[in-house]
Formats: structure tokens, C-alpha cells, sequence
């Protein structure tokens, strides 16, 4: 009798165990749940600017100074400046709904586009929050290098106008554009684009068309130096979602010369070292 009532307390013990450990675990997750969805609220109740960019070491946080982050409730990630809209994607995720930990939260950013704004695609992971900051990090796995990036709630810097910019978008967004001039490598490709109208749209599409053929494509023309009215801190950027002779032309073009009518791009690789060469005049 003694043993059967000994082996009756380990499973009612064992039971209880079970019980608890249940609970917790229910507690664990909807802690987590509720730490996730007090930062989704507080992001999407404000309008944020980024204080901080430090890519693998080099400072950019310039390259951002002049826009402001909209995180909208359905997933939207809008980055606007006086000049430029973008659009991406943003969400946080959690990789274990068991642990309230921020630690096992990401905060995930998608820019599909070929500027500046694809470096800040990643999932991030949290340092810390608050109502006003979010501070968060990400250590690639490739070359071990260390990303930081900090949103603070707040607005622009008041100096973000540049009247060259401004010039050059409202000039490009004027009539349809024709490639004059196309090295790629050293190798001349202006023919494959023989006979297309590039339309400049000011909403940031870009539409090639020539007659029988249509792709569109989206452009910017972005400033990574705020503070100074030079065109060498201009990009030009093109993106082409494309897999034919259109892709060649992705790439955030640098400045040689530009005019209402006639607007000269380079491009020098970073990789093989070849130089780029792409001429748009106007029709």
C-alpha cells in the first residue's frame, strides 16, 4: 500500500509540474507578445529621424539627416525629405515566443531600391527602447563587421533645400529623355537602347518605352551631404527591376555635368574597377 501511494504523489507532483511549467510558458509568450506590440504602438504613433548610422565602422548618418520615417500600421515604411519619397517595408519579429527578452525581437526594414536607403535593409536586432528611441544593432555574419542604427522621435534638419537638386529633378521631370551614351566596361551598348523615350515621372517612376515595348522602372536623385549645394554629393540613382539590357543601367550614378537639356553620368566600380559612361538627352 505504501508503495502504491508513494507512486501516487510522484504523479500527482509530476502532474503539477507539468502545470506549471505550462503557465509559465502561456506567461513567457504573452509577456513577449505585449513587449512586441507596446514597441509596434509606440512606432507607429510618431514621426521618427535617424540620429545614428554607423555602417561597419563609417559614420552615414548624414546620408539620412534630411528625412522623416513613417512607420504605418499595415507595414508601410515611408522616408520623405523635402525632395525625395520612399517607400519600403518594416515589422518586428519574434524568434522565441516563449522568452519575454527583447533580445529575441527583430526589427525588420526592407528598402527595394538601389540608393543609400538599401543599406538600412536588415533584421535589426533591439539594444534598447523607449517612447522617444529605438536603438538597435546587427553584426554581419560575412565580414564580421558591426551595424548600429538609432531612431529618435523628431523632425528633419531645417537646412535640407539644395536649389541644385531641386533644378536638375524638375528639369529631368520635363519632356522625355533619349541614351545618347552608354559604356558599360569599356564596351560601347548605347544601341541597345536605340529608340527609347525615357519618361521621368516626379512620383519616382521610370518608364522606357519605345512604341511597341514598355518598363518601368523607378529613379531619385539623392543628396549625401546636406549641408553643401554641390552636385559631386549628388547621386542619380536608376533601378530597373529587370533581368535584359535595362539592368545594366542600375546604379546610383555620380555627376559629370548636367543641363535643361542634357544630363552626363558616370559610375567607377568598386569592384573590377571598370568605368561607366551614361548620357540622357532631352527629345
Amino acid at each position: 500500500m505504501k508503495t502504491i501511494k508513494f507512486k501516487q504523489q510522484l504523479l500527482l507532483l509530476f502532474g503539477l509540474s507539468i502545470i506549471a511549467f505550462s503557465c509559465s510558458s502561456d506567461d513567457d509568450s504573452n509577456n513577449n507578445q505585449n513587449t512586441q506590440a507596446q514597441i509596434q504602438a509606440n512606432v507607429t504613433a510618431n514621426t521618427w529621424i535617424i540620429t545614428r548610422f554607423v555602417d561597419s565602422g563609417n559614420d552615414e548618418t548624414g546620408h539620412f539627416s534630411c528625412y522623416a520615417f513613417d512607420f504605418g500600421a499595415n507595414g508601410t515604411l515611408t522616408a520623405t525629405s523635402s525632395n525625395n519619397t520612399y517607400t519600403g517595408t518594416w515589422s518586428i519579429s519574434d524568434s522565441n515566443s516563449n522568452d519575454d527578452s527583447q533580445d529575441d525581437l527583430d526589427f525588420n526594414i526592407n528598402f527595394n531600391l538601389t540608393n543609400e536607403f538599401e543599406d538600412l535593409n536588415d533584421d535589426w536586432d533591439i539594444i534598447s527602447y523607449s517612447s522617444n528611441s529605438i536603438a538597435l544593432i546587427d553584426i554581419s555574419g560575412g565580414n564580421g563587421g558591426t551595424d548600429y542604427l538609432t531612431f529618435e522621435v523628431g523632425s528633419p534638419n531645417s537646412n535640407c533645400t539644395s536649389s541644385t537638386q531641386t533644378t536638375i529633378q524638375d528639369n529631368v521631370a520635363t519632356g522625355t529623355w533619349r541614351i545618347t551614351n552608354f559604356i558599360d566596361s569599356g564596351t560601347d551598348e548605347t544601341s541597345n537602347f536605340t529608340g527609347y523615350n525615357f519618361t521621368f515621372n516626379s512620383s519616382g517612376v521610370l518608364n522606357a518605352n519605345n512604341g511597341t515595348t514598355d518598363y518601368n522602372g523607378s529613379w531619385s536623385i539623392t543628396d549625401s551631404n546636406s549641408s553643401s549645394d554641390s552636385q559631386d554629393d549628388l547621386d542619380f540613382n536608376i533601378n530597373f527591376n529587370l533581368t535584359n539590357n535595362f539592368q545594366d543601367l542600375n546604379d546610383d550614378w555620380d555627376f559629370i555635368s548636367q543641363t535643361a537639356t542634357k544630363i552626363e553620368l558616370i559610375d567607377v566600380s568598386g569592384g573590377n574597377g571598370g568605368t561607366d559612361y551614361l548620357t540622357f538627352e532631352k527629345n
